[in-house]
């Protein structure tokens, strides 16, 4: 039994052994197989480069040839086509350049007038400069004369603020003695001579009528050297000082048209008065360092039936009353229409009258006609006067000349036979 054991133990460690020995031998084979293959592949793929290095070669001389030909072929085109296109492009250049040329030609020689006439106008404008330059001169002394005076002379500055109100005046479409009166004595509806308390005459420097028949008197007053010197002044001190003065000169013109009350004389010339007096300062800048540093100047004045206005405001003022002087026009004018429209309808309707009164007389004419018409040829043979003409002609009686009877008086045919 043992013996059995063992035997069969022997029996399956042989087998094993055997199996390993054949799985060695199957391993070497493919070992061999793989590396043989491998080889083969190798000489297959060096045969496969060597071609493709062959047609790479093939192709590149095949490229580099059409490359030449091509090369050539267009060197060939190009030296025709330059051949050509030389010839084409210098007769075209001709006809664009002659034409050029002359036109070039035309403006140099148009660049050489231009050069002459610019030396004659350079030299006419340095003389012109100069004569303004001159002008200017003489215009800045005038002007430097023109402060001086005004700032030296009240009488001068009167009638620099008369001109400068008259100008205002005619530039607002308003009509002198029309609409304004200037420098006109005051009288009564009797024209006697208006006085003041101080028995002087009443001289405004302007009287401004409004379409309602009221009256308003306007009066320029300058206060220009304190104004002058405040401007001018650097110093602070006398600025102020020249500022005060300036002030105290305003108020004094409203003093002195407050005691002259012009709007109280107004209505002893047969107009309405409007209650106050226009106090014109004919300077802008002085009006406005007026108002500015003395807020209670306006309130002063109008307290005392007076009112302060500068260019700007005399301005809106005056076109204020023209528009009104417009419209009174424009409704005078509505009135006139409306009266010659009345007469027109009066003398149209007076010949509907007349033309009917034709009408009758004609319609009576008519009438008249149509019965003795009817008498030369009435039905009674006997006593018809046609009839009795028609029979002579019958008869043989003739006329110089023979005529036809009218139509509106042929006989009926029963009549004629």
């Amino acid at each position: 039994m043992t013996n059995w054991i063992f035997f069969l133990a022997g029996a399956l460690v042989g087998i094993a052994g055997g199996g390993f020995v054949v799985s060695a031998l199957c391993r070497a084979l493919y070992r061999a197989r793989l590396a043989a293959q491998q080889e083969v592949f190798a000489a297959r793929q060096q045969e496969l480069d060597r071609h493709a290095a062959e047609i790479e070669k093939l192709r590149n001389q095949q490229a580099e040839q059409l490359k030449l030909e091509l090369k050539a072929l267009s060197d060939k085109i190009f030296e025709e086509k330059s051949v050509k296109l030389n010839a084409a492009n210098k007769e075209q250049l001709s006809a664009l350049m002659d034409p050029f040329k002359e036109k070039l030609q035309e403006f140099k020689k148009s660049v050489d007038e231009s050069r002459g006439k610019n030396i004659e106008l350079h030299a006419a404008l340095r003389t012109e400069l100069a004569r303004m330059m001159t002008e200017t001169g003489k215009l800045g002394n005038e002007a430097k004369m023109l402060t001086n005076a005004l700032r030296g002379e009240q009488k001068t500055q009167g009638d620099w603020g008369e001109m400068i109100l008259d100008d205002l005046l005619q530039r607002s479409g308003l009509k002198n003695g029309v609409h304004y009166e200037c420098q006109k004595t005051m009288r009564d509806a009797d024209g006697a001579l208006l006085k003041n308390d101080t028995a002087n005459l009443l001289r405004p420097d302007v009287i401004v009528h409004y379409p309602d028949g009221k009256d308003v008197v306007i009066d320029s007053k300058v206060s220009l050297t304190n104004y002058i010197s405040y401007m001018n002044e650097e110093d602070p001190e006398n600025r102020e000082t020249a500022l005060k003065n300036h002030l105290k000169s305003v108020r004094s013109h409203v003093d002195e048209l407050a005691k002259k009350n012009y709007a109280s004389f107004v209505p002893e010339t047969g107009h309405e008065s409007c209650g106050f007096t226009v106090m014109f300062i004919p300077n802008e800048g002085s009006f406005q360092l007026a108002m500015i540093h003395d807020p209670e100047l306006w309130v002063y004045a109008f307290n005392r039936k007076i009112l302060i206005v500068s260019p700007v405001n005399l301005m809106a003022l005056l076109q204020l009353i023209e528009i009104a002087w417009t419209r009174e026009d424009q409704s005078r004018n509505q009135q006139e229409i409306l009266k010659t429209g009345a007469q027109l309808l009066e003398r149209l309707y007076a010949f509907y009258e007349e033309f009917d009164n034709i009408g009758k007389q004609l319609d009576a004419a008519r009438g008249a006609f149509d019965n003795a018409a009817h008498r030369l040829k009435e039905s009674e043979r006997a006593r018809s006067v046609v009839s009795a003409g028609e029979k002579l002609k019958k008869l043989g009686v003739k006329m110089s000349k023979e005529k036809k009877l009218p139509q509106s008086l042929e006989l009926p045919e029963s009549e004629e036979n």
